[in-house]
């Protein structure tokens, strides 16, 4: 990917050790959720800017493609 999404990398990062500092101090109820719920975010942006970039691959290489066929 050209350019990599530093949000995305922080919110998948940021909620893994929230859900680790979670669970090394025993905490329960629904705290456990906000380091998922971080988690689901972050992948959910690097997972979007993975297809928009592949999207744009595939219709860079068409555009490529067409101009030389002509």
């Amino acid at each position: 990917m050209e350019h990599w999404n530093p949000y995305g990398w922080m919110l998948l990062a940021g909620g893994f050790l929230f859900g680790m500092v979670i669970g090394w101090f025993g905490l329960g109820g629904s705290f456990w959720m906000i380091g998922y719920g971080l988690m689901l975010a972050g992948l959910t942006i690097l997972m979007t800017n993975l297809i928009r970039a592949v999207w744009r691959q595939i219709s860079k290489r068409k555009a490529i493609l067409s101009r030389l066929s002509f």
